[in-house]
């Protein structure tokens, strides 16, 4: 059956759908139009001829029968409606998702601490202020860099001053330094090398990606904080181990090698040499184990 008239009218207001829609209208109201026309009367009815008397009488021709409007309505097809295409409705704009918050330095030093403690690494007491102190992720590739160019990282190591003062001692015109000074680094050396190397090295590629982000905060590549860990461990492994004294100098308010080749050694190494011979060769090979278990 014919569609009702208000779902056509409720159908073409949409104006995306009037076209198809509009075109069946004009083609109905021309059909209709045509059709009024046919049936309205003529102006002019043509007029009747007069009857002849000589001819016979014509006889009444019976009218057809005249078809049922309501079963020609019943049996007119019905005229299809357009096929209206939706149009794909329009993909959602994606979402920008929140930038994630960094973490703050407290939170990437409990993340360090949290490292060292699954590598099994537990601070003596002699290097608790250096694992303790805030920053400690920002002070720990600060101290790799500064080894490796050679600087002594006091500030950035944290570490408790040895008990004592460096001392020296005179022979005639000359001072040497006192080799009971080096007693004084003895309990320092004896707790940075208790911590396993395989650990350290471990903790290193656990903190790895940690480690490169903080480097980066210098200024320098993040994945240069590799090369700069054995860098800095070969500086160690470089510093020269001297036995027998030691000659130093008066340069104002500090104390210089006499010997040229010492004095002319990096700010690290010479302050390693001051740690004597002995506790010298034990950081050496600690540093050294460590240096092979990172690269192999």
């Amino acid at each position: 059956m014919q569609a009702d008239r208000q779902d056509r009218v409720r159908r073409s207001e949409s104006p995306r759908k009037q076209g198809p829609q509009a075109m069946v209208m004009i083609i109905v109201a021309l059909i209709l139009a045509a059709g009024a026309y046919l049936l309205l009367p003529g102006d002019e009815e043509p007029t009747p001829e007069p009857a002849q008397e000589s001819a016979p009488e014509a006889r009444p021709i019976p009218e057809p029968p005249r078809p049922d409007p309501a079963a020609n309505i019943a049996a007119a097809p019905d005229i299809p409606e357009p096929v209206v295409v939706a149009e794909p409705a329009p993909e959602p704009e994606p979402v920008a998702e929140p930038e994630p918050v960094p973490p703050t330095p407290e939170e990437l030093d409990a993340q360090l601490r949290a490292k060292l403690e699954d590598s099994g690494l537990t601070a003596p007491p002699e290097l608790s202020t250096a694992v303790s102190t805030p920053f400690l992720l920002d002070r720990s590739v600060s101290a790799i860099d500064q080894v490796a160019r050679g600087y002594v990282p006091l500030r950035a190591l944290n570490l408790q001053r040895p008990a004592g003062k460096f001392s020296v001692r005179q022979e005639a015109q000359r001072r040497y330094i006192d080799e009971r000074s080096y007693d004084r680094y003895d309990g320092l050396v004896d707790a940075v090398t208790s911590l396993s190397p395989d650990a350290l090295a471990a903790a290193f590629q656990g903190s790895r990606s940690l480690l490169a982000d903080a480097y980066a905060g210098l200024g320098y590549p993040a994945d240069a904080v590799d090369n700069a860990t054995i860098a800095a461990l070969d500086v160690i492994l470089a510093a020269p181990v001297v036995r027998g004294s030691i000659e130093v100098t008066s340069k104002g308010a500090l104390w210089a090698y006499a010997d040229a080749d010492l004095e002319a050694r990096s700010d690290v190494e010479k302050q390693l040499m001051r740690l004597g011979p002995d506790n010298l060769e034990t950081l050496q090979r600690w540093a050294g184990e460590i240096r092979r278990a990172l690269l192999q």
